[in-house]
């Protein structure tokens, strides 16, 4: 894969994970609870400092990306991925539902497997 469409993947994973922060905040706003118990601003500050990662990739300083991408395999492997896992199987009263748990879960699987590739530099 190439490095520009590895970005524009990992772009894709931004706003995917920015938007759904954004519905999580409005359903929360307007009396429901939240998606998850992730605050959707704290998600969302998250998800554009990610986005300023991307930066160093579009700047061709390969390096330094594939750093940022390895950082972004532990915050968004653990935080996004298993902390979820187990606070869904544990405390499912936490979410606003299942389907909304298994997609915060789902939405981080995409974004770990292209930050894993991305901190392997598996891109020309």
């Amino acid at each position: 894969m190439s490095l520009s469409h590895l970005l524009r993947l990992q772009t894709l994973y931004c706003l995917l994970g920015v938007l759904f922060n954004l519905v999580s905040m409005w359903v929360g706003a307007n009396g429901g609870q939240g998606l998850t118990p992730t605050d959707p601003l704290v998600g969302i500050m998250v998800m554009l400092i990610y986005g300023l990662f991307l930066i160093s990739g579009k700047k061709k300083k390969v390096t330094l990306y594939r750093i940022l991408m390895g950082l972004a395999v532990l915050v968004f492997g653990y935080g996004g991925i298993i902390k979820h896992i187990i606070l869904l199987s544990s405390s499912p009263e936490l979410y606003n539902s299942l389907a909304s748990g298994l997609s915060a879960v789902l939405i981080n699987f995409f974004g770990l497997g292209l930050n894993t590739l991305a901190a392997l530099g598996k891109f020309h």
